[in-house]
């Protein structure tokens, strides 16, 4: 068991701590002071450090980034769980809220907007055959009838646009990443450009 531990405390000191800064930088972006990033930087070496093997992880960088967000969340969620204890049954009726969470709306209005500008680059075939068949849900043959295209039209269309889209979304995540995505972005750019 010492061993074990040995080994995944050596593997975290030369596969993650070089990335401690990119994550920080991302943490600070993402959560803009929703939570201490001192605190999610260290659960998530807390975390990391009670794992039992490493051979499964494949990519450190993204296993690292996610692993503090799963931390984000977790401290969020402790620190207005207590927050809410402190409260009688008559403070509930004037706070009753259904809505999501403030943090997750934020984080889905920046998708949102990154897809929505990802897809304005997009030809007005792609960026249409993707509304219609992601969006409003139709067939490929009824999204071939409205745009008066072939289905192999669409079918390709989709597929590029798609590609595309990811990979103008990756390239904004290398902004805040390292080597690694860069390397993938490559691969994305690779496999969206045919």
């Amino acid at each position: 068991m010492q061993r074990d531990h040995d080994i995944v405390a050596r593997w975290v000191a030369r596969e993650i701590l070089p990335h401690e800064g990119r994550v920080r930088a991302w943490l600070a972006s993402r959560w803009r002071g929703a939570v201490d990033v001192d605190d999610i930087i260290q659960e998530a070496y807390c975390r990391l450090s009670a794992l039992t093997s490493v051979g499964h992880i494949e990519n450190p960088l993204a296993y690292f980034r996610r692993t503090a967000h799963a931390s984000a969340v977790d401290i969020l969620r402790q620190t207005t769980a207590k927050n809410i204890l402190s409260m009688t049954g008559n403070d509930w009726f004037d706070v009753l809220d259904e809505s999501p969470a403030v943090d997750r709306a934020m984080e889905a209005t920046e998708e949102l907007s990154r897809v929505n500008d990802a897809l304005a680059k997009l030809s007005d075939t792609c960026r249409q055959v993707i509304e219609l068949r992601r969006i409003e849900g139709l067939s490929q043959r009824d999204t071939a009838e409205r745009l008066g295209v072939s289905e192999n039209v669409v079918e390709n269309s989709i597929v590029r646009g798609i590609r595309r889209v990811l990979a103008v979304m990756a390239h904004q995540d290398v902004e805040t990443g390292g080597d690694e995505d860069k390397r993938e972005v490559e691969r994305i750019g690779k496999h969206g450009s045919q």
